[in-house]
């Protein structure tokens, strides 16, 4: 078993790169960067708030070539401000494919 300093099911990984999304009632496509990643759920800072509970739809696009876009459905669990805008908490729901 892999030791985890913090009291998680999994651990976060830094992601530090471009994504897009757009809330599930709306079309309009946002710039963010997805700042880490884990298996539930990722953290991101946009340059406007979104509603804790708000379904997303999103893309990461990682700064390399050999690792593959990831598309998802999210919900948004807290949007807090920050320096760069609002930091965003969501839990992914599901995975989509291409």
């Amino acid at each position: 078993m892999l030791l985890n300093d913090e009291k998680r099911n999994f651990i976060r990984m830094s992601a530090n790169c471009e994504m897009t999304f757009c809330t599930l009632d709306s079309n309009e496509e946002r710039q963010a960067t997805c700042l880490n990643l884990s298996a539930t759920g990722l953290l991101f800072t946009t340059a406007r708030p979104v509603v804790a509970g708000q379904g997303l739809d999103v893309s990461i696009h990682p700064k390399n070539n050999l690792t593959p876009p990831l598309h998802a459905l999210a919900e948004v669990i807290r949007c807090t401000p920050c320096d760069a805008g609002y930091e965003v908490a969501a839990s992914i729901k599901a995975i989509k494919g291409e």
